[in-house]
C-alpha cells in the first residue's frame, strides 16, 4: 500500500509541475497586440439558431482596430432570426458578408460543413474561426496577427475569457482547464507529433495556405471535435500549432445553466478522447484514484479522529496546490476550486454519458441534428512536398 501512496504523490507532483509550466508559458509566450495592419483577415462565424447572441458578436467584430478584414457569417440552416440580423448588418457595413448555408451533405457534421463554406467564401490570408456566442475585444484581430507572426504559427488557438452564470455552469465549464494539468503546452510548437496538438473551437486562427494544404474542412468533415481534429491534421502535415492565453482577444459564455452545460460537453468529450473506451477507463482511474480517492481517505481518517497517512495527505495537498494555481490563473469561480471533487466527478459522469450516447447509442441531439462518433473516419496522409513547403515558408 505504501508503494501505491508513493505513486499518488509522484503523479500529482508531475501534474503540479505541468500546471506550473503552463501558467508560466501562457504568460510569457503570449504577445500583446501591436500589429494594426498586415495580411487581409477573414473572420468566419458559423451560426445555427444564434439569434440571441449573433448581434453582440457582430458588434464586437465590427469595432476592431485592425485595418483590413471582413466578417463572413455562415447561416447554417437556422430557423430563427439569425440570417435576418446578419443581413441587416451587411446592409449597413460592407465588411459583413452573409453566406446562406446549403443543406448538410451525407457524411458531414454541421459545424465542419459550415466552416468549409465560410472558408470557401472568405478572401483572407488568415482565417479566424470563432463561435457566435463570443464577444471580441477591439484588438482581437490584432492579437491574432501579432501572435501568429511572433510564433510563425500556422494554426493558433487559446483559452478565452470564460464567463459564468449559474452555479451549475461554474462547476462544469472549468473542466476545460484539466488539460493544463496533463499537457505541457510549450511542446505544441516544438514537436511534430499529432498527439501534441490542441485547439479550442471558440477561437481558432489558420493560415489559408495551410488549410488548403491539408484538404480543408473536408479532411475533418465527420469530426465532432473539429477543432482538435484540425489541429492534429495540421501537425500531421508538418504545420505549426500554437496555443496561448487568448483572454486579450475575446470572451465567451459557453452555456446557459447546468443542463445546457452537461449536454453540450456530453456531445463532444468522448470524441475528444478518440472515441476509445480505454481512454475513458484511464480518465476514470485518474479521477477516482488520484483525485477523489485520496480526499475520501483523508475524510474517513478524520471522521475516526485519526491522522490520515502522510503520503495520502501529501497527495491531496499537491492536487489542491495545482488546482489552486490553475484556478487563480484562469479566474475559475471560487466554488469550482472549493468543490473540486464535484467538478471532477461531474467530468467523469459527463464522459460516461457521452460514451454511452455518442459511442454506443444513436447519438445526442444538438441544435436539431444528431451527433454521434463516426465508426470509420479516414484521414488524408501527408505527402513530402506539403511538409517541405511548410519548412520553406
Amino acid at each position: 500500500m505504501r508503494d501505491a501512496y508513493f505513486v499518488l504523490v509522484f503523479v500529482n507532483a508531475y501534474f503540479l509541475a505541468v500546471a506550473v509550466s503552463n501558467v508560466v508559458y501562457l504568460r510569457r509566450a503570449t504577445s500583446s497586440p501591436r500589429l494594426k495592419a498586415g495580411p487581409f483577415v477573414s473572420v468566419v462565424v458559423p451560426a445555427r439558431n444564434e439569434g440571441r447572441s449573433i448581434a453582440r458578436c457582430l458588434g464586437s467584430l465590427l469595432a476592431q482596430d485592425y485595418a483590413d478584414y471582413e466578417v463572413v457569417v455562415v447561416d447554417d440552416q437556422s430557423t430563427d432570426e439569425t440570417a435576418r440580423i446578419v443581413a441587416d448588418a451587411a446592409v449597413h457595413d460592407s465588411r459583413v458578408r452573409l453566406v446562406r448555408g446549403s443543406p448538410l451533405p451525407a457524411g458531414w457534421l454541421g459545424k465542419p460543413h459550415a466552416l468549409s463554406q465560410g472558408a470557401a467564401a472568405a478572401r483572407g490570408e488568415i482565417l479566424i474561426l470563432t463561435d457566435a456566442d463570443t464577444a471580441h475585444c477591439h484588438e482581437s484581430i490584432s492579437w491574432t496577427v501579432t501572435n501568429m507572426e511572433d510564433h510563425d504559427a500556422d494554426v493558433l488557438s487559446g483559452y478565452l475569457d470564460q464567463q459564468y452564470g449559474s452555479v451549475g455552469e461554474r462547476l462544469v465549464v472549468p473542466t476545460m482547464y484539466a488539460m493544463m494539468l496533463l499537457l505541457p503546452l510549450v511542446l505544441l510548437p516544438r514537436t511534430r507529433s499529432p498527439r501534441a496538438a490542441f485547439a479550442i473551437g471558440q477561437y481558432v486562427a489558420i493560415r489559408r495556405g495551410a488549410l488548403e494544404a491539408v484538404g480543408g474542412y473536408a479532411a475533418v468533415k465527420d469530426s465532432i471535435v473539429d477543432d482538435m481534429s484540425m489541429a492534429k491534421q495540421m501537425k500531421t502535415f508538418g504545420f505549426r500549432n500554437v496555443f496561448l492565453d487568448a483572454r486579450g482577444a475575446a470572451r465567451c459564455r459557453l452555456y446557459r445553466g447546468y443542463g445546457d452545460a452537461f449536454h453540450g460537453i456530453e456531445r463532444s468529450i468522448y470524441s475528444a478522447l478518440g472515441g476509445s473506451p480505454l481512454a475513458v477507463a484511464a480518465v476514470a482511474l485518474v479521477v477516482l484514484g488520484l483525485i477523489i480517492g485520496p480526499v475520501l481517505a483523508v475524510l474517513a481518517s478524520l471522521a475516526r479522529f485519526e491522522m490520515p497517512p502522510a503520503l495520502v495527505t501529501a497527495s491531496v495537498a499537491l492536487f489542491v496546490a495545482q488546482w489552486a494555481l490553475v484556478s487563480w490563473d484562469r479566474k475559475v469561480p471560487f466554488v469550482a476550486f472549493v468543490l473540486y471533487p464535484l467538478v471532477f466527478l461531474n467530468l467523469l459522469a459527463t464522459l460516461m454519458a457521452s460514451m454511452v450516447s455518442t459511442g454506443f447509442r444513436s447519438g445526442v441531439d444538438w441544435k436539431g441534428r444528431t451527433v454521434r462518433v463516426p465508426k470509420d473516419s479516414a484521414r488524408p496522409t501527408p505527402e513530402g512536398p506539403v511538409v517541405r513547403a511548410r519548412r520553406a515558408r
